[in-house]
C-alpha cells in the first residue's frame, strides 16, 4: 500500500515533466554565421546540426556586445 501511495503522489510531477520543452543551446567560439551547412556553406558539412535546425526553432537574430575574445 505504501508503494501505491508513493506512485500516486509522484504521478502529477511526472505529468508536469512531460510538458516541459527540450532546449539545446550550442555555443561555439570563433564560428561564423555562414560556417554551417544549414546557412549554405559550400564545403563544411554539418548534418547533425542541420537536422536539429530543421526539426526545431532557430534563433538567428543576435547581438554581441564584445566581439573580441
Amino acid at each position: 500500500m505504501r508503494y501505491l501511495i508513493t506512485i500516486l503522489a509522484l504521478f502529477p510531477a511526472l505529468a508536469v515533466a512531460e510538458q516541459r520543452p527540450n532546449i539545446i543551446i550550442i555555443l561555439c567560439d570563433d564560428l561564423g554565421y555562414g560556417d554551417l551547412g544549414i546557412h549554405g556553406h559550400p564545403h563544411i558539412q554539418t548534418p547533425n546540426i542541420d537536422k536539429l535546425a530543421k526539426d526545431g526553432i532557430r534563433f538567428t537574430n543576435f547581438y554581441s556586445t564584445a566581439p573580441v575574445c
